[in-house]
């Protein structure tokens, strides 16, 4: 008997131990600078200027299951070269080259391409901007937080494409990086059509307060509200996965080379609209792509031929569905008169015979 429970003690601890190991394993892989020997602790954090208490919390569990999770936090925070380090002034650089290397390539990883890209865009702060317009423009983090990276099992990724890869390469680093390109190839992003509306329209196009100091047209005052209006936008709305939304028209692939419509790269411009269209119709001609996506019904004066349309059809539709209605009630309030009543009995609402009885011929 003491030597079974001598064997218990002994295989418990074991077990505790080996636990142990896998947890030191996670902690080492992601946070290879030992940060967490602070910021593991919840309550650590501060009261800033403003009065706005700031959080420091990393829960290790969570980072380590992200998309960054290999990421050593000072290849981010590169100003950081003492602990512990003094008050964090700097934003984050998301150009910084990482000190890890992606599948196939020699170079290690930089999100600098991108940002270059997004630079040259509308949304890119340029020195003739106003204070309160760069204030204003959305940097990376307004986008991209660090999501969950959402591991895939390597039986679920097709390998009848990957038979020649394998003879060759390992299959979990090859299955890995063919659902990555491959899911890129299918889908511009990796956010769903309402999503992207949402992010745009939230916090700063559907801000009239804002777009009116930042001094924006007139049409891009009601591009939030015209959209809505549109086929496109009602389509979104109502759950369609497959509709247009603002990416899929303002961007190419790039996702962040958006421009305005006046410049001649941006994929609205009159002379890029039919290789736009193209991406969802079939049948795009020069008519087709006068097509005003945004268009606002807006006063007689401005637009008369759409205003009185859209007026007529407006009288048609209620016209029609409040006559319906009306003849309805006035149907109901007859049978009543002739002493035929309402009854929700048997499949059938009508009970009854006419006052007068049917007629004999």
């Amino acid at each position: 008997m003491e030597l079974q429970r001598a064997a218990a003690k002994i295989s418990l601890i074991l077990i505790v131990i080996f636990l142990l190991s896998f947890v030191g394993l996670s902690v080492e892989a992601a946070d290879k600078e030992n940060c967490l020997m602070c910021h593991k602790y919840r309550q650590i954090g501060r009261i800033d200027e403003q009065g706005r208490k700031r959080s420091y919390f990393v829960s290790e569990y969570i980072y380590d299951n992200t998309t960054h999770r290999n990421v050593p936090c000072r290849d981010c925070h590169t100003y950081i070269n003492k602990l512990p380090h003094d008050p964090v002034t700097e934003e984050v650089n998301c150009a910084n080259e990482c000190h890890i290397k992606p599948p196939f390539s020699s170079e290690n990883f930089s999100h600098k391409k991108i940002i270059d890209v997004y630079n040259k865009s509308v949304h890119g702060i340029k020195p003739t901007d106003s204070p309160d317009l760069k204030a204003a423009k959305p940097y990376c983090k307004y986008c991209h937080m660090n999501p969950l990276y959402t591991k895939v099992e390597e039986e679920r990724v097709a390998s009848t494409s990957l038979n020649r890869c394998l003879n060759c390469h390992e299959r979990k680093g090859v299955t890995q990086a063919y659902k990555h390109i491959t899911h890129r190839l299918r889908h511009k992003t990796s956010r769903s059509p309402q999503e992207v509306v949402q992010l745009c329209t939230k916090n700063c196009h559907a801000d009239l307060d804002l777009m009116k100091k930042l001094r924006v047209s007139e049409e891009s005052m009601e591009a939030v509200e015209t959209y809505g209006r549109s086929i496109h936008g009602k389509a979104v709305m109502l759950g369609s996965q497959a509709a247009a939304d603002c990416i899929s028209c303002h961007a190419t692939n790039a996702i962040h080379d958006i421009y305005k419509k006046d410049e001649l790269q941006a994929t609205v411009n009159k002379r890029n609209r039919a290789a736009t269209c193209r991406q969802c119709h079939t049948k795009v001609n020069d008519r087709f792509v006068r097509i005003d996506v945004h268009s606002s019904v807006g006063h007689s004066s401005k637009k008369p031929v759409l205003y009185f349309v859209n007026l007529g059809l407006g009288i048609a539709f209620y016209g029609s569905v409040f006559g319906l209605v009306g003849l309805a009630i006035l149907e109901s309030f007859g049978r009543r008169r002739d002493g035929i009543c309402m009854q929700i009995k048997k499949g059938t609402s009508w009970r009854g015979v006419p006052k007068g009885g049917p007629k004999n011929e």
